[in-house]
């Protein structure tokens, strides 16, 4: 009687099992009545594939690991080739205009002394066209220039006030 109990005991866990694997691998779930030979064989295939599936992903961390440490390195060699006082920054277009109008006036009055004297005149003109047209697209540029020649340009502003 304890050795029935026992083997009763034993295929009970067995039937566990087996409807456990039955549950667990995609291919067994929606069908019933498989054998047991069935359900062992779907499960090999299922580690199987498991098994491959993980080995890629494997591979895959292994390819992304390697890339990222020649992205370091990248960085690295771009960094290393950094001045120590970090980049330096592009003039704004407000100073390369004051530097190409003083180059234009030392270069034109060199040629010519009396140009200095003219240099002196229209300095304010510049100034006042440098800092109010803008060059972000064709339209602003007429926009703001038209604006800039009726404040600044128009023969009243322009006569000597007395």
């Amino acid at each position: 009687s304890r050795h029935i109990s026992a083997e009763q005991k034993r295929r009970s866990n067995i039937n566990i099992g087996f409807k456990t694997l039955g549950s667990l691998v995609p291919t067994l779930k929606s069908q019933s009545n498989i054998t047991n030979a069935v359900t062992l064989q779907k499960t090999v295939e299922h580690i199987g594939k498991l098994q491959q599936e993980r080995q890629q992903l494997q591979d895959e961390v292994k390819r992304l690991r390697e890339e990222i440490e020649e992205l370091n390195t990248s960085i690295s060699l771009c960094q290393e080739q950094l001045p120590a006082t970090g980049v330096p920054m592009r003039k704004n277009r407000s100073d390369l205009m004051q530097d190409n109008f003083n180059e234009y006036v030392k270069s034109r009055t060199l040629q010519n002394w009396k140009f200095w004297i003219f240099s002196i005149i229209i300095k304010p003109l510049f100034e006042s066209f440098n800092g109010m047209v803008s060059t972000t697209s064709r339209e602003e540029l007429c926009h703001t220039t038209l604006q800039w020649l009726d404040n600044h340009c128009s023969l009243p502003v322009l006569r000597p006030s007395k």
